[in-house]
């Protein structure tokens, strides 16, 4: 599990999710548990680094120690302990143009990640609660579509299942 309880934004601070929802728990599929464990052998032996994190509240901030997973230093000697938003996204233009597809905001990967458990069957109220959203509503809302698809496999879904 990955416990989400602050975001970086693109003025480089640190601060709580958008809303109280987006402060989660996450339950990773067994691929993504793989890659930070693979990853951890790599970063886990660093010491912890500080950063301040601003509350809500204007004008509060608290220095907390936080070990990052993903770390910019040990690659390349840069002084920051996390990689910034815009690094981030440097990256990811370049890996979406080496596998030639058509580009697309790193943002939308909460949309494939959605819609792929959508389709493999997941239950609305989950997706919900590992995407941040306060309740299923927004799933229904923004990927209703794909549910509606979904029809005639739950049918036979059920069928199998109550038989």
């Amino acid at each position: 599990i990955v416990n989400v309880r602050r975001n970086l934004t693109i003025l480089d601070m640190f601060g709580p999710p958008k809303t109280n929802a987006g402060i989660r728990t996450v339950t990773l599929l067994q691929p993504a548990l793989e890659a930070l464990k693979e990853q951890y052998k790599l970063t886990g032996h660093h010491r912890k680094s500080e950063i301040t994190f601003y509350h809500r509240e204007y004008g509060r901030t608290e220095k907390q120690k936080l070990h990052f997973v993903f770390m910019p230093r040990v690659c390349n000697g840069k002084q920051k302990p996390y990689y910034s938003v815009s690094s981030l996204g440097a990256r990811w233009n370049a890996a979406v143009k080496r596998a030639g597809i058509r580009r697309r905001n790193p943002y939308h990967t909460r949309h494939t990640f959605a819609c792929w458990l959508l389709t493999a069957g997941a239950n609305p109220a989950f997706i919900a609660s590992q995407m941040g959203h306060e309740t299923a509503q927004m799933v229904y809302e923004i990927y209703g579509m794909w549910i509606d698809d979904m029809n005639d496999e739950q049918v036979a879904m059920l069928n199998a299942r109550l038989s």
